[in-house]
């Protein structure tokens, strides 16, 4: 799968529990995700150098993963320390293996296979999160991650996808501006506004201090992407009614979601750098800005897909 390089999201951290497997589809990859004795994610391809049978299939044991064909043992380097047969390890046989990092709540994964590792992309306003996610949504939708990432940059829909939730009393006719930097964009809609640091993270203030909505973007293949929604919030703090509070937020997201789903789908081609042949209004000003960040970043542009 083409991406622009750098960090993204693969899983949440209460996917993975010690001991445990679990199998994804990231990055047009099947990968096995997992945790050392010590608790530190492991991300790596999800088949086995020797007959290539899926390495999640298997089991966890002393900081290796072990295949569950015939008992070759990786360690979380990827490199093969054991193999039954000659009671040897082999240098020489490893499992790619992805750079990765778990912070505030998630765990990401680099698509660069080398270089230093940079600043993950994340919002000064949930500088410490602890204490202050409220709420957590994961939804699939089969559709390329740039449909997904430029439905939240526009506001113009929200009268129409909107109508009966958030978007009724909204004038699509309003002039809203935008603030562009590099790698992130931004824009000030009320007393809110949306904040979006490339290539994947995105963040809806809805009261300043206090209230959030975060998505993370992750691509699992060309026709596909994962979308994990949060709601942070410090108004409510009362265990009980937190609790409460969480789950009515968590009914309200998921209704407001499936009506951006609902529409997002009908895309068609289902990748936005296919589509040169649109034409884009002064609304659109940050799905433009983002075009182009997107083309500049993997070297493909719209006219030569």
């Amino acid at each position: 799968m083409l991406l622009p390089q750098g960090w993204y999201v693969v899983a949440s951290s209460r996917q993975v529990r010690p001991n445990e497997k679990l199998a994804i589809r990231r990055f047009g990859l099947d990968l096995v995700l997992w945790r050392t004795g010590q608790g530190q994610p492991v991300l790596m391809e999800d088949r086995c150098p020797h007959r290539s049978v899926r390495l999640s299939a298997g089991s966890i044991k002393s900081d290796r993963i072990i295949c569950g064909f015939h008992g070759f043992e990786f360690d979380s380097a990827g490199v093969c320390q054991m193999v039954p047969e000659t009671r040897k390890p082999a240098a020489n046989l490893c499992v790619k293996k992805f750079r990765v990092q778990e912070k505030y709540g998630f765990i990401w994964a680099n698509t660069a296979e080398t270089g230093d590792d940079n600043e993950l992309p994340w919002f000064s306003e949930l500088a410490d999160p602890s204490g202050f996610c409220r709420g957590e949504l994961v939804d699939t939708w089969s559709v390329h991650i740039t449909r997904c990432i430029e439905n939240q940059l526009d506001y113009a829909h929200l009268p129409f996808v909107h109508r009966t939730t958030i978007g009724g009393s909204v004038d699509p006719s309003k002039k809203v501006p935008f603030s562009l930097t590099p790698e992130s964009i931004s824009t000030v809609i009320d007393a809110g506004g949306f904040h979006f640091i490339f290539p994947c993270m995105w963040l809806l203030t809805i009261k300043r201090g206090s209230f959030y909505q975060l998505i993370a973007f992750v691509p699992v293949d060309d026709e596909t992407t994962c979308i994990y929604l949060r709601a942070y919030q410090n108004f409510v703090t009362i265990p009980l009614i937190e609790k409460l509070v969480g789950k009515i937020m968590d009914v309200q997201n998921k209704i407001i979601l499936n009506q951006d789903k609902a529409i997002v789908l009908t895309h068609d081609p289902k990748s936005s750098i296919e589509a040169p042949f649109e034409r884009l209004y002064p609304s659109d000003a940050g799905i433009q800005w983002f075009r182009k960040r997107w083309q500049e970043k993997t070297g493909v542009s719209a006219s030569n897909v």
